[in-house]
């Protein structure tokens, strides 16, 4: 819910791939719509919103989809200029461990194992509830990782691997490489501790 020029709007958004969709009330009007859209940018069915609710609301028209297109290139301009500047930058540190002792299968309470696997190339990884959300894991600087996904519309994600007085794996915490990454993409909810191994 949110207030538009003193107008309690009731709305929501969603999609999946090659489909979004808003729901859209306007109460006190009486008034409700959907707006459905196959595609995945944004500036359409948003622009699309705002001019109905504008319409509806008795309020002078304004050109939102390139309101909504100028407010999303600006960010892309400054997401890519941020991941530019980290990708330049990374301190030349680690990993700390050989790649190997990375490796092993680790858990979050909420969304089920990952599993970290070391080849010939390097460490593998493997966010196993998400069928095909696989890939390779990248050294980026200190025992951070960048998760490369053979999947290119996947989010790519910093794991960086917590190490105990031992020197052991004591968790995995996460969030995307991207400032703009969809919030489908919410790494930083997700804690992952190494598993616990089964009984015999």
């Amino acid at each position: 819910m949110r207030d538009y020029h003193g107008t309690r709007i009731v709305w929501h958004a969603g999609g999946l791939l090659g489909f979004t969709s808003i729901v859209c009330l306007i109460p006190e009007k009486n008034v409700g719509f959907a707006i459905e859209v196959n595609a995945e940018e944004s500036e359409p069915r948003h622009g699309l919103m705002y001019e109905l609710l504008d319409h509806y609301l008795g309020l002078p028209r304004q050109d939102w989809p390139q309101r909504f297109h100028d407010y999303r290139a600006k960010r892309i301009v400054g997401a890519v200029a941020a991941m530019k500047q980290a990708a330049a930058t990374p301190a030349k540190v680690g990993p700390s461990l050989p790649l190997d002792r990375y490796a092993g299968t680790y858990s979050d309470p909420w969304y089920g194992k990952l599993a970290i696997g070391s080849d010939a190339k390097g460490l593998t990884v493997n966010f196993t509830p998400t069928a095909g959300m696989s890939g390779r894991l990248v050294h980026y600087q200190y025992d951070t990782f960048i998760a490369q996904f053979d999947d290119p519309g996947i989010e790519k994600a910093y794991l960086t691997f917590q190490l105990d007085a031992d020197g052991k794996v004591s968790s995995i915490s996460a969030k995307p490489v991207s400032p703009i990454a969809d919030f489908s993409f919410d790494y930083k909810d997700l804690l992952f501790t190494p598993a616990a191994e089964p009984r015999k």
